[in-house]
């Protein structure tokens, strides 16, 4: 079975050479204490698959040696945003990944058979919340290795814009509360926020931890409140990894024209929860 890996998202305007999300199941929420980056606790190693895109062994044009890997094959789940975000799937394409959407209307079941084919599954603008036997389906995917990337944030209407907190029950955490604007701008110590300063954040919504014991969680990049607010989570579930961000806006087209930390993220971020043994994302030029 192929691990799977959900990216959730919506809107109307063996782990070598990973670093775990902690230690023991729990959490970390712990907020940066300066004002710089902070420190939530994210385990050992430098996180990433360490793969150079290349699905035969062989050598980089300089002359290096290189590791063969293969291909991430990557479904996305539901529709697109209001915003376009054909540049997201096109950078997608052009980093050495294999696209396809899928579940795009809300009479598709989910099962066994619609996520074997991906290695990623992306769920973007869901078109329903999924019920406890899909919901069980898909936590045992990202238990046994899968990742999961969700977004929030995308109609003002949390009857929408939470269809992703039923697949997230079982990774403990929540999109909650009411809508926030950043930009984030305080980052704990983790490879997915490694090197970022500001990310844009448009009327999503804070995540909540709900002390589940069956994740291992930390709280990742916060806006700058009192207390900070969490907005994202890295996650890991059994040998399963995932990263929640609780907004759509680092898909959209005119974020990724204009912020270079945006694409930044995804890679960092795909290093992070995509299976070992798949190549690494490598950026388009």
């Amino acid at each position: 079975m192929l691990a799977v890996l959900g990216l959730i998202g919506c809107s109307a305007a063996s782990d070598e050479g990973r670093a775990s999300a902690g230690s023991g199941s729990g959490s970390n929420v712990t907020p940066p204490t300066s004002g710089g980056p902070g420190s939530a606790s994210s385990g050992g190693g430098s996180g990433g698959n360490g793969f150079i895109l290349n699905v035969d062994a062989g050598s980089t044009p300089d002359g290096n040696p290189t590791t063969a890997c293969a291909r991430l094959n990557i479904g996305i789940l539901g529709n697109p945003g209001s915003n376009s975000s054909s540049n997201f799937e096109q950078w997608l394409t052009k980093a050495g990944t294999s696209v396809k959407r899928i579940q795009t209307t809300a009479d598709e079941p989910m099962t066994q058979a619609t996520l074997q084919p991906f290695d990623v599954v992306v769920l973007d603008c869901l078109t329903r919340d999924y019920l406890p036997d899909e919901v069980t389906s898909f936590a045992a995917w990202v238990s046994t290795g899968g990742g999961v990337a969700a977004m929030s944030g995308y109609h003002d209407d949390t009857a929408i814009d939470w269809r992703a907190n039923s697949l997230l029950a079982p990774l403990g955490v929540a999109f909650s509360g009411d809508r926030v604007w950043g930009p984030a701008t305080s980052f704990a110590t983790h490879p997915i926020t490694k090197g970022l300063t500001s990310v844009t954040f448009t009327g999503g919504y804070a995540v909540a931890d709900l002390a589940s014991s069956s994740s291992e969680r930390n709280a990742i990049a916060f806006l700058p409140s009192t207390p900070p607010k969490p907005v994202a989570f890295a996650i890991q579930m059994g040998s399963g990894h995932a990263f929640v961000w609780g907004d759509e806006w680092i898909e959209f087209d005119s974020e990724w024209a204009a912020l270079p930390e945006i694409p930044q993220l995804w890679v960092q971020a795909f290093a992070w929860i995509a299976p070992t043994t798949t190549c690494a994302l490598i950026p388009p030029k």
